[in-house]
């Protein structure tokens, strides 16, 4: 883990939300059926995103859960491990131990990337899911009318 640029890797969240804000906005000016081929493309990048994520988790803890409202509690919990952790990691001294948590420190960085990436994914497939669900609305509405 030594040497990875965190930095960069966390620039990777903005670029992939302005992609997918760039995307939205395009759609918003998409018919229907190019709506439909967005959700189906964003869904499965949603899809392959959260698989990543629960193989990741499968890696590390032997199980994963793939519901959102679970891994959020979780995540609130890890969360406020580390803090406690980032506290403890003041008072070491010892290299071998500085090194162990730095690399701690670099994988839970790597997996909150991820898990924010996951998110955005998510978000750009409901959006899309919901613009197209308003497109067939207007669109059954004109046809009865």
């Amino acid at each position: 883990m030594a040497g990875i640029d965190l930095s960069t890797q966390f620039d990777k969240i903005s670029d992939h939300a302005r992609t997918a804000s760039d995307k939205l906005k395009a759609a918003n000016q998409s018919s229907r059926d190019r709506l439909e081929s967005d959700v189906d493309n964003a869904r499965d990048r949603a899809a392959a995103a959260a698989d990543r994520i629960n193989d990741k988790a499968d890696a590390a803890a032997g199980k994963a859960s793939s519901e959102w409202h679970e891994m959020r509690a979780k995540w609130q919990a890890h969360v406020a491990t580390m803090k406690a952790n980032a506290k403890k990691r003041e008072d070491h001294l010892d290299a071998k131990l500085a090194e162990k948590d730095a690399e701690h420190a670099e994988d839970y960085a790597l997996d909150a990337i991820d898990f924010a990436q996951a998110a955005i994914d998510e978000a750009e497939s409901a959006v899309l899911d919901a613009m197209y669900s308003r497109a067939s609305a207007m669109a059954f509405g004109s046809s009865s009318g």
